[in-house]
Formats: structure tokens, sequence, C-alpha cells
């Protein structure tokens, strides 16, 4: 993963594998390595990498491109880490036990699977080819089934009565799900139906509120339409839910900058403690008929709205009121996002009269 982000960086600040190289003091053929993944990048010494990166800085590479090349070479640990497992899982010390992983790290694991380029690459610089090159890294048929396995053998694991425990089960089963196979789509739904035996009839946040909400999601990845209208609607009921419906989301998004290490973070964290304005951002521009997770956008756009209503000014109105106007008249959407979005529509025609 690492290499494909710093060949877009080489590729933005202008330089040839030729000139990178000379530049930072390697022969090209180790810099072609580090690009193509024939040589992993993650295997240089620390001091090798800083110097790397402050060259790059140096040459002009975008902060946020240097940032992800940092969780491009987490990715790489990662998924070295589960290429190389063999035997009994380490549940403990398990990457996905130890961290709330984020939406960058996520989308560069899920690249191999999905082909679409993070969407930090893609912001910043969209990856161009030359010739025969690949347009992102590539697994093996061997190499997929290796990792997804072990995903579900972690997720199956896993304590079932603890925060550690749920934070494994939930993480592995949402990296599995990026993989399309029927097998892993069955998987999946066993998985979930377990997980909600578990949670039960459960009203309040518990760690297994956070592995069904994943679940959910990642099922209407899979095509599952009534998965995440369904969540929504038992178990996003209670104001503890609600926000940390909210805090989640604004983790993934960035708005919550600090590293999380459990799920318990989503209940803790005081929602007044983010802006929310990149939030708002990303659900407008997710606010679309064919988004699978249009359901789960629409009830937190509502949601933000009554928690920051601040957020609504008068050209945000301007901008939101026609497409909720359209998810409202033409869209296949949830009785309650209909419910939800007819709320917000009247909040932005409100704020338009002011």
């Amino acid at each position: 993963m690492s290499g494909y982000v710093l060949k877009t960086i080489r590729q933005t600040v202008g330089l040839t594998q030729e000139q990178l190289a000379e530049k930072a003091r390697v022969d090209v053929s180790t810099l072609q390595g580090w690009e193509s993944g024939r040589r992993p990048l993650m295997a240089i010494s620390a001091g090798a990498y800083l110097k790397l990166r402050h060259l790059l800085h140096r040459l002009g590479a975008s902060p946020k491109l240097l940032a992800q090349l940092d969780t491009g070479m987490e990715a790489d640990r990662f998924i070295g880490y589960v290429m190389a497992a063999d035997g009994p899982i380490d549940l403990e010390n398990h990457p996905l036990a130890t961290w709330v992983i984020t939406r960058p790290f996520t989308e560069l694991v899920a690249w191999p699977f999905t082909g679409d380029v993070p969407n930090q690459l893609k912001e910043v610089a969209p990856l161009r080819r030359r010739g025969p090159s690949g347009s992102g890294p590539d697994m093996g048929a061997d190499e997929r089934r290796h990792m997804v396995s072990h995903l579900q053998a972690a997720a199956e694991q896993a304590a079932k009565d603890s925060v550690e425990g749920a934070l494994l089960r939930r993480q592995a089963h949402y990296v599995a799900g990026f993989d399309k196979s029927s097998e892993t789509v069955e998987w999946l739904a066993v998985m979930q139906r377990a997980e909600q035996r578990r949670l039960g009839s459960e009203v309040e946040w518990t760690p297994s509120w956070a592995v069904v909400r994943s679940g959910a999601h990642t099922l209407a990845r899979t095509g599952d339409e009534e998965a995440l209208p369904s969540f929504i609607d038992v178990h996003i009921s209670t104001d503890a839910c609600e926000i940390a419906n909210l805090n989640y989301w604004a983790y993934w998004l960035g708005e919550v900058t600090d590293p999380q290490l459990a799920d318990t973070f989503m209940v803790e964290l005081d929602v007044d403690s983010w802006h929310g304005d990149r939030l708002l951002k990303h659900l407008m521009g997710r606010l679309t008929p064919d988004n699978v997770y249009v359901d789960v956008v629409c009830h937190t756009l509502w949601a933000l709205i009554i928690r920051k209503p601040g957020l609504l000014t008068k050209k945000i109105a301007d901008d939101l009121i026609g497409s909720v106007a359209r998810m409202l008249s033409e869209a296949s959407i949830s009785p309650q996002s209909k419910r939800e979005l007819e709320e917000v529509s009247y909040a932005l025609r409100t704020v338009q009269r002011r």
C-alpha cells in the first residue's frame, strides 16, 4: 500500500523515478521496488524512512499525502501480520484489537479487494498509469483466501464478553466484508445474526451495539437493503446511541483526530468536542438514491442538525434544500428516513426565511 502512495507522491511533485532516486540517493531499482511492492517500504529502517519522508516534504509533497504514506505503512504492517499468521491467533495483541481503525487505513486495506482508489488519494492526486503498470495493489487468490480466513477465525474466536473482544469482532467482520464472494457474504449474515442475539432487545449502548452497527453497514454494502433501516429503527432509539452514532461518524471522517483505543469512545466523548462541518459536508455529498448507506445518511443528517443547529447557515440551506426535495420525491427510502428528511426540509426552509 505504501508503495502506491509513494508513487502518487512522486507524481504530484513532478519527478520521474530516476530523478527521485537520485535525490533520495538510492538505486532506481530500489525505488521501483518500493513503488511496486517488491521491496516493502516498511522493511527499511525508521531512520531511512524519516529521511525519505523529510525529502518528500522539502520537494513539496502534500501533508495529506505524507500522512497517507504513514497510514500506508500501518496498512502494510497489518497485512504483513495477517499473511504471516499461522497457527493460534494472539487475540489480545491482534492489530484489530488494539485501536479503532480509521477511514484512511480501512480504504487502503480494502483497495486490493475492491479496486477503489482511497478517497485521500483521489482527492489530492488521482493516480496516473503509464504503460502496463497497475492502477493499485493486488492480491493473489490464495492471499485473499488466507486473509479472509484469518479475519473470520479472529472474529469467531474473539472474547464474547469484553470491550477488546467486541472491537476485534467488529473490525475483523468489517474488513472481511470487502471480499464479495458468496461464502463471505453468507458468513457475514451468520455473524450478524449471532451478534444481534447477543445484543438482544437492549436499547442502550453496549460494545455489541457497535458490532451490530458495523455489521449492518457491511451487509448494506453487500446488497442487503433492510440491514440499515432495521438497525436504525431498533437500535438508535436512545440519546446514548444517537451520540454514539454521531461520535463514530466524526471519528471516521477525521473530525476527532485523537487515536482511539476502544469503541467506548463513542459514548465517552463529548459531542461538543468536535465541530461538525466536515461531517455535514460529507452527508450532503452522500444524499443520493444510489448510495447503499442512504438511510443512515438521512438519519445522521437529521440527528446532526438537531444536535448542532448552528451548522445550518443560509448558504448550507440553499445548497441542501434541493437534494432533500429530490430524495423525498424520487428516492426509495425507509418511512423513518422520509419522516426525518421532512423535518430536515422544514429546518432548511426556516433558515432560508431568516
